[in-house]
């Protein structure tokens, strides 16, 4: 919250406007009915926080080597994801000492998430890999069923989409993202 608080002050209003439009669109889509119902993805705060990872990690996926407007704008990204589990986790009536310790954890466990996809990205069979970590991950407690190469071939389907955009257009537009009919 301090972070976002502090972009807000430091005068940079449009890289927060579009950090902001674009975390949305990362909420909307991780939110899909889609992923529930027909990949069987828990809907749980688990399965949710799950989704949201995937989402995030296209976008800092495809700004990652970009100018610094849009490595800022993917940082904000990541700070408002932040602010949100905090909230989410204190109107879930968390304690306040035990909030920062569970977002740490969330950190930690969104680096290994997206540290696993990266490196599915770069192996010879991506959609595969992306499967594998998605069963390891998103179905650590439950039987994937084939659930798993399903929501690879849509990671696999938006991380192509959005290495087609231009940085601006993914970073500025608000919602770059196709839709699950079209990515599915």
């Amino acid at each position: 919250m301090l972070k976002s608080l502090l972009a807000r002050l430091s005068g940079d209003r449009g890289q927060h406007a579009h950090a902001h439009a674009l975390y949305g669109a990362v909420v909307a889509h991780a939110r899909d009915p889609e992923f529930f119902a027909k990949h069987n993805v828990p809907d749980t705060f688990d399965g949710r926080f799950e989704m949201l990872v995937i989402h995030l990690f296209l976008i800092h996926e495809r700004l990652k080597d970009e100018p610094k407007q849009a490595r800022s704008i993917s940082q904000n990204v990541f700070d408002l994801f932040i602010d949100d589990m905090d909230a989410a986790l204190r109107e879930a009536g968390v304690g306040d000492q035990t909030v920062p310790k569970r977002i740490a954890k969330m950190t930690q466990v969104f680096y290994g998430r997206t540290g696993a996809f990266g490196e599915a990205l770069v192996s010879d069979d991506v959609q595969a890999a992306l499967a594998d970590a998605i069963e390891r991950n998103l179905f650590a407690d439950m039987e994937a069923d084939g659930h798993q190469y399903g929501l690879a071939a849509y990671m696999k389907a938006q991380y192509e989409h959005l290495r087609a955009l231009p940085w601006e257009s993914v970073a500025k537009a608000g919602d770059p993202f196709l839709k699950y009919a079209q990515a599915a």
